[in-house]
């Protein structure tokens, strides 16, 4: 009798064992399944982004691991936690613009796109007297090697912006500016031909996609150029504080980097629209027929083409982080992005 009793107490303890495990198992179960929904919901929802959980913050973490900066917030932050700021781009990115803003806002050290020179920095530095250095300084960057040399040699206090815009864009109007600038205002050598009436200037077709396919002055001042993979190398061994911004956002740059560097500024951004002081129109003289075709025209016509048929891209490197990069930031509501720890394009 004692051994059934015994035997009964046995079998209660491991039902009961086994009930208690089978509970705990479930509310486990229940508990992810409501975080796995909750994060399905908030993937959904942000379009695959995610926030983070201060939602005061705005903080936006890109599918690469970068983070959406927001212009009235985290930008304003960083901008107010950094000692200087090196404002970057390639040509026809609101280049001009940035760099009358800096000279009016810091200084300037009375040398044009400076960060492509580094044989002249101790010149420039020495010639400076005792004034201080400029807290801003903007330059387009010719080439990979001007920006690597510049993440090396900087302290993390420093803000480095990158201005982008996309490439095919950027070429359409550094072909614009190069077709009238060296080729009917300045009659450069290599348009050997321009006639010019007035406003209105002729150039050859040939002589156009010759200039185009040597990639001459700001035509090769691009993407292929400076966003190369030594490029993104830098920018990972190095780790600066870097923030890709669009190029339509300039007058947003100016207004948050005059708050802190020259207030006198604030309401008033600098405006350098290269292309609306020309006043003079190009056309075509296109080789086949003899007719003549306005050069907007020309570009609109051929722009998805012109990169392929004439092998613009052949020597560009990692193109696949470039576009990553470049979705990330459309992606960001003010359509600026920070590099992180994390960030793999």
């Amino acid at each position: 009798m004692k051994d059934l009793e015994t035997y009964l107490r046995i079998i209660a303890t491991i039902t009961f064992i086994i009930a208690l495990s089978v509970f705990s198992w479930d509310m486990h179960m229940r508990t992810d399944l409501m975080n796995d929904s909750d994060a399905s919901v908030n993937k959904v929802a942000t379009n695959g982004y995610t926030f983070n959980s201060n939602e005061e913050s705005k903080t936006m973490l890109t599918r690469s691991g970068a983070k959406c900066l927001t212009f009235n917030e985290t930008f304003d932050d960083l901008v107010a936690s950094s000692n200087n700021v090196f404002i970057t781009m390639p040509a026809k990115a609101a280049g001009s613009t940035m760099k009358d803003f800096a000279r009016e806002c810091a200084g300037s050290f009375g040398l044009d796109n400076v960060l492509n020179k580094p044989e002249t920095f101790e010149d420039v530095f020495m010639n400076k007297g005792a004034k201080p250095t400029p807290s801003i300084i903007a330059s387009h960057i010719y080439h990979d090697t001007a920006f690597i040399n510049l993440v090396k040699n900087i302290p993390h206090q420093s803000l480095v912006l990158y201005i982008f815009r996309d490439e095919t864009d950027r070429l359409i109007s550094a072909i614009k500016h190069v077709v009238v600038t060296w080729g009917c205002l300045r009659h450069a050598q290599f348009f050997t031909d321009a006639q010019i009436d007035g406003s209105r200037c002729v150039v050859n077709e040939g002589e156009v996609i010759g200039v185009m396919k040597k990639k001459m002055i700001e035509i090769g001042i691009g993407t292929n150029e400076i966003m190369t993979c030594g490029f993104y190398d830098a920018i990972k061994k190095n780790f600066p504080q870097m923030v890709f911004v669009r190029y339509k956002q300039a007058d947003r740059i100016q207004k948050v980097l005059a708050k802190y560097h020259c207030p006198d500024l604030l309401d008033n951004p600098i405006h350098d629209n290269v292309d609306g002081k020309k006043g003079m129109e190009a056309f075509l003289k296109l080789d086949k027929t003899g007719e003549e075709m306005p050069l907007n025209d020309w570009l609109e016509v051929n722009r998805d083409m012109l990169e392929f048929m004439f092998q613009l891209d052949a020597t560009q490197t990692c193109k696949a982080k470039t576009l990553s990069m470049e979705d990330d930031l459309l992606g960001c509501e003010d359509e600026m992005l920070q590099m992180t720890r994390d960030t793999s394009f």
